[in-house]
């Protein structure tokens, strides 16, 4: 589950589609774009619809794979078939291609660098791509793509993310790019995210787990977290749901979030009827948004522990003591939702919603005065309409990283997956290999570990649309690292499940000076050691 995919991108098709030489034209040992080529048609000649063009892939990872070259780089970039001699590859629909045409374009090659001299030479053999690695795709609006009907009219990424964590998990070809996925040979089918406007932001979740159900996918891998109006205690129908999935022998794997080191999260213990303050500031603007949205949510475990709460305006008004119930309640400017529930494991959460009568912008602070009957453990959580990870709008006291782990890796059967730096740190007092400062980590409200495993996180390299090599970080781009290793000890032993793989991946895991003695609830069982586990596997 993401935002969607580049099905365009050359790392997403499998090299399926023949072996070809290619002729050096002026025989001059060297491959000359615009002129050499490949005979098609037998007749000795290299005619202007079999030259071969560069198609150079667009490098923003800040020169971190060394400097750009205007030739042709064998071990990133690739070849195409020139058919219209236009001088740049044409591809999809709107340059008349069919889902029947391999690579949905101008046709696409790979060279095979057999004596390792990083060039082209002649006699090298360049492989052919053909058929897309994405097996379906279902839409925002629910329409279904599917490969060999109509998934050359696919939707766009519209946020660049799932492109980027499905290059890490399949993009490329084994032993031809120097940056490619995790397990090259897999497929993928996507269900595309619809974010909306007030929590929970991702509504249709049931819809998108059964489509993935229905398509017989051995892994879940999914792409979103929450924490504004969230139980954050397994409890909901969605992670029932993946539980169901789980006992049926298949995988579910989730970044664990990246809400620790932002202000969004505060824990606390209150004396029984003893009144404590907190308050969160929220700006005018949100990422660019009015910020006229803020969520928050108190969750505690006892159900007969009735606290309760008066709130304080950034006006200075002040509402009657809240203690259960729901209701829609207007305080001086601003309209107050609040609402009492309690989920199917006895968790209480108290949430509010924070608008203004003229849709402008909830900025300043706003106070929670609450009252405990008895002594209680809470947890308070804060997000706006920026649905951002940065803290924009937060708690000012209170604060802890501690149950971070975000819905749905809150749930029973979602193995959550934390982020630790490999390539650059995030600033001066960070270092490489040290977990990421913002990955979830921590107990949840159950009990439940934080993240179970670590991975590489922060500044690693994957795909972006339109040809991109890039830097992607999170526990976004951990969560995919697991899911390319599942892959592979499946491909190895199929009939493995979840228990079995878990037993290998944290078995297997890495302990070092950064991870101290595992597990804990920060690194899991350490960091996430794809060879150590294929060899367990093997030895079994």
């Amino acid at each position: 589950m993401d935002s969607g995919v580049d099905v365009f991108h050359p790392m997403f098709f499998f090299a399926d589609g023949g072996k070809y030489e290619w002729i050096d034209v002026e025989s001059d040992g060297k491959f000359t774009q615009g002129i050499d080529g490949i005979d098609f048609n037998g007749n000795n000649v290299i005619d202007a619809n079999e030259q071969l063009r560069i198609l150079k892939m667009r490098d923003e990872t800040w020169g971190m794979l060394g400097p750009s070259s205007a030739s042709f780089t064998i071990d990133k970039d690739f070849l195409y078939l020139d058919a219209n001699g236009n001088g740049y590859r044409d591809y999809g629909p709107k340059s008349g291609f069919k889902e029947s045409d391999p690579t949905y374009g101008e046709l696409l090659f790979i060279a095979i660098d057999e004596n390792d001299n990083k060039r082209l030479d002649v006699q090298e053999t360049l492989i052919a791509l053909k058929t897309s690695k994405i097996r379906a795709v279902r839409e925002k609006d629910g329409n279904i793509r599917r490969r060999g009907i109509d998934l050359i009219e696919t939707e766009p990424d519209s946020v660049s993310h799932g492109t980027g964590v499905a290059g890490i998990v399949m993009g490329g070809h084994y032993g031809v790019q120097r940056i490619h996925g995790i397990a090259p040979d897999a497929e993928m089918v996507f269900a595309n995210i619809k974010y909306e406007y007030t929590p929970r932001f991702v509504r249709n979740f049931p819809d998108l787990i059964n489509f993935l159900i229905d398509e017989e996918v051995n892994v879940i891998l999914i792409e979103d977290g929450e924490w504004g109006w969230e139980f954050m205690d397994g409890s909901t129908m969605e992670e029932q749901m993946l539980n169901e999935y789980v006992r049926n022998g298949k995988v579910v794997i989730g970044g664990a979030g990246n809400l620790a080191g932002a202000n969004m999260h505060l824990k606390d213990t209150l004396k029984s009827g003893e009144k404590k303050s907190y308050s969160i500031t929220c700006p005018e603007m949100s990422e660019g948004k009015i910020n006229d949205g803020v969520f928050t949510s108190f969750i505690w475990t006892d159900k007969d522990n009735f606290i309760s709460f008066q709130i304080e305006t950034p006006d200075g008004n002040k509402t009657p003591l809240l203690t259960k119930g729901s209701e829609i309640i207007e305080t001086g400017k601003y309209n107050i939702i609040y609402s009492r529930d309690v989920s199917q494991k006895g968790t209480v959460m108290f949430r509010f919603g924070f608008s203004r009568s003229d849709s402008g912008s909830v900025e300043g602070n706003w106070t929670f005065d609450v009252t405990s009957e008895k002594v209680q453990t809470i947890n308070g959580y804060v997000v706006d309409v920026s649905q951002s990870w940065a803290g924009n709008s937060h708690w000012n006291e209170y604060t802890t990283d501690e149950t971070t782990v975000t819905f749905p890796c809150t749930g029973d059967s979602v193995i959550a997956v934390g982020a630790y730096t490999v390539n650059f740190p995030f600033s001066f007092d960070e270092e490489i290999n040290d977990l990421s400062y913002y990955s979830g980590r921590g107990y949840n409200i159950t009990g439940k570990i934080g993240p179970e495993i670590t991975a590489p996180g922060h500044s690693t390299f994957s795909l972006s649309p339109n040809n991109g090599i890039t830097i992607f970080s999170g526990t976004s781009s951990a969560a995919p690292h697991v899911v390319g290793a599942v892959c592979l000890l499946l491909q190895y032993e199929p009939t493995l499940n979840q228990s079995e793989i878990k037993e290998i991946l944290f078995s297997s895991a890495t302990q070092d000076k950064f991870t101290g003695e595992v597990p804990n609830s920060s690194w899991g069982w350490g960091k996430l050691n794809i060879e150590a586990a294929l060899k367990m596997l093997k030895n079994k």
